[in-house]
C-alpha cells in the first residue's frame, strides 16, 4: 500500500503490485492493519483531530520510559472514569423511566413476535429485544456465542504518586496503550494514581493474584515505580471477534431480536456508536451505519465450545513468541 487517494474523502488507493503501481477505487478502509500510515489514513478519511508521529529521541515527552521506539499521538481522544460514566448514564435512563435489574441473570429466552425473557425469578416480555452479553453470552445463544471470545483482561491501581512523578510517567496526562498482542495500557487518575491495565488472556481463569501477575509487566516499562505500593487489583472479561470489528446487527430469523458484541477492548467508546446504531434502527430510521455493521461477515471460532478458547491461546502464544524474537 502507497497511498490512501481522496480531496474530501477516500476515492482510492495505490498499491504496489511487484514492479507495478496501480490504483483501486474504493469507498471504505479498515484502520489499523498497516494498510497506510494512521496519520495519513486519518486525512484521507476527514478525521478533524491533530495526530503526529512522535519519533524516539522525543519519546519522553510523552512517556517517562525506554520501552518505545517510537509512538502516536491522536488529539481526538482522551480518558475518563469509567464506573461514574456507567453510573451516570444508568441515573439518566432512570429518569426516563427506564428500570434496571441487576444480579439477574437470563437462563433462557423464547423467541418470537413477543419475545419472552426467563430469570431463576420470574421473566420479562417486549417486542422488541437487544442481546448486548458480550463476553458473558455463554450458552444464551449459541450463534452469537461462537463469534466472540471471552479475554481476560486486569488492572492495578498504585498509591498515589507525588506529583513530580506522576509527570515524570505521563508528561502530558495522556492515556496510553502499545501495540503488541498482549498489549499493555495505562493513565492516571485524578488522584495521581498510576492504573496500569492488560494481559488479555484466554485461559478462561483469572489470575489468583492479579497485582502479582500485573506488577512485572508494569515494572517492565517504568522500573521507577519498583518500590511503589499497589493499592487496588480487579479484572474481568472482553469479548473479542475475529476480525475485531465490533458485530452490530440483527439475529437471523428473528427480525425483532438485535444484537451488539465483540468490541475487543474499545467498549467505552464502541458501545455508544452501538448504542446509537441500535437506537436508530429500532425506532425505524434510516441507519446507514447499522446496515453497514449488519453487512460485515463475522466467522463462528473453530474448535466448538471446548477448544476454541484453547484454539486461540495458543495462536497468540505463537505471536507472543514472535514479538519477543522481534520477527
Amino acid at each position: 500500500m502507497l497511498a490512501a487517494l481522496g480531496e474530501e474523502r477516500l476515492e482510492a488507493v495505490r498499491l504496489r503490485e511487484g514492479g507495478r503501481v496501480r490504483e483501486i477505487a474504493c469507498e471504505r478502509l479498515a484502520c489499523g492493519f498497516g494498510l497506510v500510515p494512521n496519520v495519513q489514513l486519518g486525512q484521507a478519511l476527514g478525521y478533524r483531530h491533530e495526530m503526529r508521529l512522535v519519533p524516539a529521541a522525543e519519546m519522553r515527552s510523552v512517556v517517562g520510559s525506554d520501552r518505545y521506539v517510537g509512538g502516536l499521538v491522536d488529539m481526538g481522544s482522551g480518558h475518563l472514569h469509567p464506573l461514574n460514566l456507567v453510573l451516570g448514564e444508568a441515573a439518566a435512563a432512570q429518569s426516563l423511566g427506564v428500570r434496571l435489574f441487576e444480579r439477574s441473570p437470563v437462563t433462557r429466552i423464547d423467541y418470537g413476535t413477543e419475545v419472552q425473557v426467563h430469570t431463576a425469578t420470574g421473566k420479562v416480555r417486549a417486542k422488541t429485544l437487544v442481546l448486548g452479553c458480550n463476553a458473558y453470552m455463554n450458552d444464551l445463544n449459541p450463534l452469537l456465542g461462537g463469534k466472540v471470545l471471552p479475554a481476560g483482561s486486569y488492572v492495578i491501581a498504585t498509591e498515589p504518586l507525588d506529583e513530580k512523578l506522576a509527570r515524570q510517567l505521563l508528561p502530558q496526562n495522556m492515556a496510553v496503550c502499545d501495540q503488541r498482542v498482549a498489549l499493555d495500557y495505562y493513565r492516571l487518575s485524578a488522584d495521581n494514581r498510576l492504573l496500569f491495565g492488560g494481559a488479555c488472556h484466554y485461559s478462561g481463569r483469572d489470575p489468583s493474584d492479579i497485582a502479582a501477575y500485573m506488577r512485572p509487566k508494569m515494572l517492565e516499562v517504568f522500573p521507577q515505580l519498583a518500590n511503589v505500593r499497589i493499592d487496588y487489583q480487579w479484572g474481568g472479561m472482553i469479548g473479542i471477534g475475529a476480525n475485531r470489528l465490533p458485530q452490530i446487527g440483527r439475529l437471523p430469523g428473528q427480525p425483532n431480536v438485535y444484537f451488539a458484541q465483540a468490541y475487543s477492548g474499545h467498549g467505552v467508546n464502541a458501545t455508544h456508536l452501538a448504542g446509537q446504531l441500535l437506537a436508530e434502527a429500532i425506532g425505524g430510521q434510516q441507519s446507514d451505519g447499522f446496515d453497514l455493521f449488519a453487512k460485515v461477515p463475522h466467522i463462528t471460532f473453530p474448535g466448538g465450545k471446548l477448544l476454541r478458547s484453547p484454539l486461540l491461546a495458543l495462536g497468540m502464544a505463537w505471536y507472543r513468541l514472535k514479538e519477543k524474537l522481534g520477527s
